[in-house]
């Protein structure tokens, strides 16, 4: 019974040791938190993403320039790290903080730009069954902003001093995506903590942004495409479509996000199956094919396109990303084709806000699918305006649809 008492002595003043010494690292990695991310986030929220830590410490590539938020010092950015064992540290958590209009977190779209990724693809590999990330889901009627599978971006429009009218946007992002799932939890967590660092964001601005609360619930992203004559959401317009025209060609999977009236940004992903692509293959002329084999299309260059849509700051935004580092803009009021990217561009004013329409698809697919491409356009992008008060379309003529073989 002595020896006991003795080891139940022993045994509770190490679990006091232990709870004393999480109770300071706690506190100490609060104050790092707060003073890395200039007080623009709750740090206990910060530290309680990917099922909680105790320790954290600041990223050496975090921007001072947060702690003197201003136009001359945006954007500005934050990086926390988990702390694990001596001597090892692991992604944690990134804030970055944005006014628009902005050359570092402009809209860039891309026919080259795989969605699909380039990992684990096997001879035998449905490719197009699941996309790299998710689309951008809106955060209740899409006015506070948008979420994704592992971040959320908050936008609040304020008025400074001057009477102008500015946006100051605010993107969380769980850095710890790529090691662990992101919970339903952990995503309305990041989406508080993008409103709140907007918010206060716009006060170190000196003016003053009142945004809506966050719904009670924010729908598990997802990243698996469904049966096309099924889709809903973004994605409702190409079901009414091809259930009208036929799909031919066209793909057979889709990976929508819901409808939301006042979206900033919204798109719906369209794929073929390996199944599909099996079964059009022997009707492909050696042009469409373009040098490709059937398994370097199963496999390694999956068949795909994306239509998206900006509006307000984002639509004025809007660029195709070449290669090369230069960016084209696509300028709202305006409408063509950038053959570099194989993106297609419309516009409109929607709301009384100016709105940029967008088709890609990576070569050679658009060439196998070219005479049905105006068609479609027009079916998305009339859909848009019809669900979202658009007015004065613009369209590329219909020769931007004509696609050379090479």
């Amino acid at each position: 019974m002595a020896v006991a008492a003795v080891f139940g002595v022993g045994a509770g003043g190490w679990g006091l040791w232990l709870e004393t010494k999480d109770y300071f690292d706690r506190s100490a990695s609060r104050d790092r938190i707060v003073k890395a991310c200039a007080g623009l986030v709750d740090p206990d929220q910060v530290l309680d993403l990917n099922g909680g830590t105790t320790r954290a410490e600041a990223g050496s590539e975090a921007n001072d320039s947060i702690d003197e938020l201003g136009p001359g010092f945006m954007p500005a950015r934050c990086e926390i790290y988990r702390v694990g064992k001596p001597g090892t540290t692991y992604n944690h958590f990134l804030l970055s903080v944005w006014s628009n209009p902005s050359d570092d977190f402009g809209q860039l779209v891309s026919g080259w730009d795989d969605p699909f990724g380039m990992l684990g693809r096997k001879p035998n590999a449905d490719v197009t069954r699941e996309a790299g990330q998710t689309g951008a889901y809106p955060i209740g009627d899409g006015r506070l902003g948008v979420y994704y599978g592992n971040a959320a971006v908050v936008k609040a429009e304020c008025t400074d001093k001057s009477g102008g009218t500015t946006s100051v946007n605010a993107m969380t992002v769980a850095k710890y995506f790529e090691r662990d799932p992101v919970t339903d939890a952990d995503r309305r967590t990041l989406a508080g903590l993008a409103r709140t660092a907007a918010v206060r964001a716009a006060k170190k601005l000196g003016c003053k942004a009142t945004l809506p609360a966050l719904p009670a619930e924010l729908p598990t992203p997802s990243v698996k495409l469904v049966n096309a004559k099924s889709a809903g959401g973004t994605c409702g317009w190409y079901a009414g479509h091809i259930a009208e025209t036929g799909r031919w060609r066209l793909p057979d999977r889709a990976l929508a996000t819901p409808v939301a009236a006042h979206a900033q940004e919204e798109s719906c992903l369209l794929g073929v199956s390996s199944k599909e692509v099996r079964r059009m293959w022997p009707d492909l002329t050696k042009d469409e094919r373009s040098g490709n084999s059937l398994d370097d299309v199963i496999r390694l260059a999956p068949f795909w396109m994306r239509t998206e849509s900006y509006f307000g700051d984002e639509a004025r935004e809007v660029a195709t990303d070449h290669l090369d580092g230069e960016h084209m803009s696509l300028s709202p009021g305006t409408a063509g084709y950038d053959a570099d990217e194989d993106v297609w561009w419309a516009s409109s004013t929607c709301a009384g806000q100016p709105a940029v329409h967008t088709l890609s698809s990576d070569y050679p697919y658009n060439r196998i699918v070219q005479t049905r491409l105006q068609a479609l356009f027009k079916a998305y992008v009339t859909d848009v305006a019809a669900r979202r008060d658009c007015t004065d379309l613009k369209f590329p003529a219909a020769a931007k649809f004509r696609l050379s073989k090479t």
